[in-house]
């Protein structure tokens, strides 16, 4: 259901969640990957509600009051993305299980091994199949926006302004993301294999 100026809302009213929620965007950091459409309904569907109970006083304006219940709202589901994120998709699995799909991939049980042999200095050769399966799981545990902006850098030779650009987030930002991506990488001792 889009949400617009007749369907019981008046056009100041749509054009201040407007501005709350680019300013909020701007400021916010769990914020700024939604949809701005998403964003405008959940606020306004909330002061839909909110707005039934006002009493309105004659001395003040209810713009005022709006933004109030509109920065409220955008804190609440800031909040709300931020325990999303830090609980996180956590499942437990057996060692037992395979890494991939392929009948013939290594088990769990089989990665902790290897590492073990690299941790006690035993010489190992690689095999260019275990780094990919490594890099693999690597990729899986990072963010859907993580991964795209792997894919513009990495595979298809980007700039960090060109893809700031194609993405539309500031550089300061995707600098930021770049970090975390290298911190996951070198917690699962691959930041070998990043570039500089």
């Amino acid at each position: 259901m889009a949400l617009k100026q007749g369907n019981g809302l008046q056009g100041w009213e749509i054009a201040v969640t407007k501005k709350l929620i680019g300013e909020f965007r701007r400021r916010s950091r769990s914020l700024y990957r939604e949809e701005f459409d998403d964003l405008l309904q959940e606020c306004l569907m909330h002061w839909l509600e909110v707005r039934q109970q006002l009493v309105p006083d004659p001395g003040g304006p209810p713009i005022a009051y709006m933004a109030r219940v509109v920065r409220n709202k955008l804190i609440d589901l800031a909040r709300e993305r931020e325990t999303d994120k830090r609980r996180g998709d956590q499942e437990t699995v057996s060692l037992d299980d395979t890494v991939g799909d392929s009948e013939d991939a290594p088990t769990y049980a089989d990665l902790v091994d290897a590492e073990q042999g690299r941790e006690s200095g035993g010489q190992e050769s690689f095999d260019p199949a275990d780094i990919r399966i490594d890099v693999t799981e690597v990729m899986s545990r990072l963010t859907p926006e993580q991964r795209r902006l792997c894919e513009l850098l990495g595979a298809q030779g980007l700039s960090i302004k060109d893809a700031s650009e194609m993405l539309r987030i500031p550089r300061a930002t995707l600098y930021e993301e770049i970090k975390r991506i290298r911190k996951i990488f070198a917690l699962h001792g691959l930041d070998d294999y990043l570039q500089p």
